[in-house]
């Protein structure tokens, strides 16, 4: 008896539609490559290219592991679509940490949850459930070679788990693997200004049941830049704006997505974020905001950012301990 499912590939058009641009993305095998972690960088229009280092860097930019100091722990979790399907979700956990006369080193694990589908045959019977997910492990390293100047790697391991074998319908396991590289550079103007760009999700292409109809990952291109012109006493504003392109076949020379925000800090205690993303083949253009709470070495972000425009918005969460 033949098997199909189809709630699993559902789910991952919806995620493909939740995070950045639904044509560029729905193109690309591997989605967990392209949710980006932090609440912080979410409630300022979706940038981060040139923050300077800490555990989500081996995400945004491999290059700001080169100014990172003493060890620094990032944590995210968020619901992607919760007006939707309440168990579709991603979790992301990154750390790094300073090691004098060499570098930057980081380490990350990026989890996403398709959540439950049902396998039904060729009359819509049920079979029986089961859970769809991806998982991208990565190690990266970063060094400033020349002064204020870092360049970085990541190296990653892609595992796509669409299906098992006997609910597909030719009886083979819908799985792919893959593996990927970031390339990134970070220049430091001076203390308060910084310029970044990223290449990111370069490999091959990921094929799950037919190896003759591979997807290929979301390789893109993105440039920031990072500006505080208020940093006295207690007080500190950044500003910040990032350009992302994909780099998918048949895409003509454009800017798929960008985004800017400000973030108003009191005491190393308080932030106060707001931004605007706009990905007008995702239909996603919106404001965004959010806000920062630190305690002695403890961080906590909120963001409330814009998905596809037949999805609601969706409140992002992450946190942190510097050490």
């Amino acid at each position: 008896m033949s098997r199909i499912l189809l709630p699993a590939c559902l789910a991952l058009a919806l995620v493909a539609g939740a995070f950045g641009s639904a044509q560029a993305q729905s193109e690309a095998g591997a989605q967990s490559l392209l949710i980006a972690p932090g609440a912080r960088s979410d409630g300022m229009g979706h940038t981060g290219v040139a923050f300077v280092g800490d555990g989500n860097s081996v995400w945004w930019n491999t290059a700001a592991l080169a100014f990172v100091r003493g060890h620094d722990v990032a944590l995210t979790y968020t619901k992607l679509v919760p007006d939707l399907a309440d168990d579709v979700n991603f979790s992301y956990i990154g750390y790094a940490q300073r090691v004098e006369g060499l570098g930057g080193l980081g380490a990350s694990f990026g989890y996403l949850s398709y959540g439950k589908s049902t396998a039904t045959d060729e009359d819509g019977n049920d079979i029986r459930e089961f859970t769809s997910n991806e998982m991208a492990p990565a190690i990266a390293y970063g060094t400033d070679l020349l002064p204020n100047m870092g360049f970085g790697v990541a190296l990653k391991l892609v595992r796509v788990d669409l299906a098992p074998e006997d609910v597909t319908l030719d009886g083979r396991a819908g799985r792919g693997t893959t593996f990927a590289a970031d390339f990134g550079w970070l220049y430091k103007l001076n203390q308060r200004a910084s310029l970044g760009a990223t290449l990111s999700n370069i490999g091959p292409d990921i094929a799950y049941i037919d190896e003759d109809q591979s997807d290929p990952l979301g390789r893109n291109v993105r440039v920031g830049f990072a500006w505080a012109p208020i940093d006295v006493n207690v007080h500190r504003v950044t500003i910040s704006a990032d350009a992302t392109r994909f780099l998918l076949p048949g895409r003509t020379l454009a800017i798929d997505q960008w985004g800017a925000g400000a973030e108003y800090e009191f005491n190393h205690l308080l932030a106060l974020r707001a931004g605007y993303y706009s990905d007008p083949v995702g239909t996603v253009t919106d404001f965004t905001y959010g806000f920062g709470l630190e305690y002695k070495n403890f961080k906590f972000d909120f963001a409330n950012i814009p998905q596809s425009e037949f999805l609601d918005r969706v409140n992002r969460f992450s946190a942190g301990y510097h050490f």
